[in-house]
């Protein structure tokens, strides 16, 4: 049992009911805070799920989808460090102090931007979700990925977390993880038959099963299906025909039925193929890539396995009307030797161009399911309005009856940059088209309304972001024409183009973004002073 959900929950639960909303007043049940289970994947495809076009047998999340709202456009970070802070903290990755990766590799960028906005670990600066629910009355827990700081001080339970139960790094291995820990300890050994996936789903279950009279808020953070590709067989087995077909014919398939659904106008055209993408030929390298999909299929299959016990365990518990659960993943498909290589991250974003780590809509356009029976009208698909992740902070704030403080334990904190999307949520008529800004690896973008600027940035050090030459120019594109920008209008109108630049540029000082430019030049000014010396 856990006691401090118990004491917090006597001592919260009317102040919060009290300062419930006005806009949530007058139903019977409006003034009932619910559960909220936020789950997030790792490199999944936009195209990826059954309800957004995929082959892939995800009947759970499809049924979410039936139960529930389904938003076409719906925006992250572009990769996963700077996800995870902009959605627990309702700001700008920067803000949070998550400018760039964490870990060691990024080590060089950090150091040369010399910055606040470029830590490795979350600011302090910044307050969780799960800080300010705790404090509102919610039991807090988190299963997975953590991936937002390593030492102490850092982990889920030092930011807001009852309890905590997963990896703190990035990448593990889902049969022996090296960086799993149970609340403030690492784990040694996990019993035979451990994966990944199921365990932390067993984790979620027990952490909601606990005995409490209040509300809970539940993150669960699965690192499948990023990298290292670690399958059960069985699911494995299911798929090994399917992509035989190749990427060409499954990536029609998607675009195809995706239309059946309602995503596009009939009439809208799949883009090119990236310049280094190669047609199938069914080649037996090409065979292993397809193998490979396979294998990323089943751990996508065994997600929403887990995703189905969760949902009968809360049913179980005659919770399940009064939880709302939000989908998402943290970037788009990754194009890496690590995973299964760019034509099938290409099939996996269906239509849209390039990868995880870009900011063009390949990279950062996710899924994204809102289900709460009891509030959200069930079948909507909405092809109008987009938000964005750190949206999420906010609409956890206004569900719970809780407010954004100024100061937390004596610090200043970063005003909130997201809006509460409950409004948005219960009314698919009305509203809601912010304008939103990215910097990812010196990939840019911004959006207002229909129009959106992007560019990519050619750094040929970084190997994963080297998918051949780009002219690293602004490009301009209309989104409600042009979806899955094809036509670049950067010329058509220059006017355009040069007020939304002005903005990013405004935006990039306010957050603190260090042109990525800079850092290099800073980064070949150091090389040389060394190569210099004696």
């Amino acid at each position: 049992m856990n006691h401090g959900c118990l004491w917090r929950g006597a001592l919260c639960a009317l102040v919060a009911l009290a300062s419930v909303p006005a806009s949530r007043a007058g139903a019977p049940d409006s003034a009932r805070r619910p559960n909220i289970v936020l789950i997030l994947v790792d490199d999944l495809g936009y195209a990826d799920l059954g309800c957004y076009g995929g082959e892939i047998h995800t009947p759970n999340l499809d049924r979410l989808a039936a139960q529930g709202m389904r938003w076409r456009n719906f925006y992250n970070a572009a990769q996963c460090c700077p996800t995870r802070a902009s959605l627990l903290t309702g700001l700008y990755p920067h803000q949070a102090g998550i400018g760039d990766m964490i870990d060691p590799h990024s080590d060089l960028i950090r150091q040369h931007a010399n910055s606040p906005q470029y830590s490795d670990h979350l600011s302090r600066s910044a307050v969780t979700i799960a800080e300010l629910l705790r404090d509102a009355g919610y039991c807090t827990y988190m299963v997975g990925k953590w991936h937002l700081g390593y030492r102490a001080g850092e982990r889920p339970r030092d930011r807001g977390f009852d309890r905590y139960f997963g990896i703190i790094g990035g990448a593990d291995s889902y049969w022996k993880p090296r960086s799993l820990y149970l609340d403030d300890e690492p784990v040694k050994e996990v019993p035979q038959g451990f994966h990944a996936t199921d365990a932390f789903t067993t984790k979620a279950i027990e952490f909601i099963s606990e005995k409490k009279e209040q509300p809970f808020f539940l993150y669960l953070a699965y690192n499948a299906p990023h990298a290292p590709f670690h399958a059960h067989e069985a699911d494995i087995a299911k798929y090994k025909a399917t992509y035989q077909v190749g990427w060409d014919v499954i990536r029609e398939r998607r675009f195809a039925r995706q239309k059946e659904l309602g995503f596009w106008p009939k009439d809208l055209a799949l883009p090119e193929r990236d310049p280094t993408s190669q047609p199938w030929t069914g080649s037996p390298e090409q065979l292993k890539l397809a193998e490979r999909m396979a294998i990323y299929a089943a751990m996508v299959d065994r997600i929403d396995q887990n995703i189905g016990r969760l949902l009968e365990a809360l049913s179980k518990q005659g919770i399940r009307e009064d939880t709302l659960i939000l989908f998402l993943s943290d970037n788009g498909a990754w194009a890496s030797s690590a995973t299964y290589g760019i034509e099938w991250a290409e099939t996996g974003n269906t239509p849209f161009r390039l990868f995880k780590l870009f900011v063009h809509e390949g990279g950062i356009c996710t899924p994204f399911i809102a289900c709460w029976p009891r509030r959200i009208p069930a079948g909507v698909l909405d092809t109008r309005r987009y938000g964005h992740v750190k949206d999420i902070m906010a609409t956890c704030l206004e569900l719970a009856g809780a407010t954004y403080p100024e100061t937390y334990q004596g610090r200043r904190l970063i005003p909130l940059e997201g809006y509460s999307l409950v409004p948005f949520l219960l009314d698919p008529n009305k509203e809601y088209r912010p304008t939103l800004f990215w910097e990812r690896m010196g990939n840019s973008a911004v959006r207002e309304g229909r129009w959106k600027l992007v560019r990519y940035y050619n750094d040929s050090r970084v190997k994963e972001v080297s998918f051949g030459p780009r002219t690293g120019k602004w490009e301009l594109f209309d989104l409600a024409t042009d979806p899955n920008e094809r036509s670049n209008l950067v010329e058509k109108h220059p006017d355009i183009a040069a007020r939304l630049r002005a903005q990013y540029e405004a935006w990039e000082q306010r957050v603190g973004v260090v042109p990525r430019e800079r850092i290099m030049e800073r980064i070949a000014e150091a090389a040389k002073k060394e190569q210099a010396q004696p």
